[in-house]
């Protein structure tokens, strides 16, 4: 097991100082993120009532993370992958889901999702042949909601 940190109450506005030194398995709690590109190899540990707004990710692993109460506003996400995370009463508004420069889609791969918001949100597909990228596989959802979902729609109400 690797270094392990908790940050709480903290507001960051770029990706430099801090930020930056922080280890993968970092616990946020109740933090606030605004207006630039996260660029660490993975998302580990927890995200617990944090806010993201006018962020940007590229090729970013959520694999195994909690994300608990937090809330994504115009939001891009770029050829990342979110296996067996459980997100818990998140919103995702105005959020885009965005092919990598490959041409490779996000995927949600056996994830729980509960009380969860989806709103006025993009997903976009790849549509090139031969690719298997279902962007949606094995996932559990409880009591989640899509409104405006765009492109390939989330598969719940």
């Amino acid at each position: 097991m690797g270094e392990m940190a908790l940050v709480q109450q903290e507001e960051f506005t770029e990706s430099c100082g801090r930020f930056a030194s922080l280890p993968t398995e970092t616990v946020f709690a109740y933090c606030s993120f605004e207006g630039f590109e996260i660029s660490r190899p993975s998302v580990g540990g927890a995200i617990l009532g944090c806010s993201f707004t006018r962020m940007s990710w590229y090729w970013e692993l959520f694999n195994t993370a909690l994300i608990s109460r937090t809330t994504f506003e115009d939001c891009i996400f770029r050829g990342c992958s979110f296996r067996g995370v459980d997100f818990l009463d998140c919103a995702f508004t105005r959020c885009r889901f965005e092919l990598d420069n490959l041409g490779g889609a996000c995927l949600f791969s056996d994830c729980r999702l509960v009380e969860c918001v989806f709103e006025n949100c993009a997903f976009v597909k790849d549509e090139r042949p031969g690719k298997r990228e279902p962007l949606f596989e094995k996932n559990r959802f409880y009591d989640c909601r899509q409104i405006g979902t765009r492109g390939e729609r989330l598969p719940f109400g």
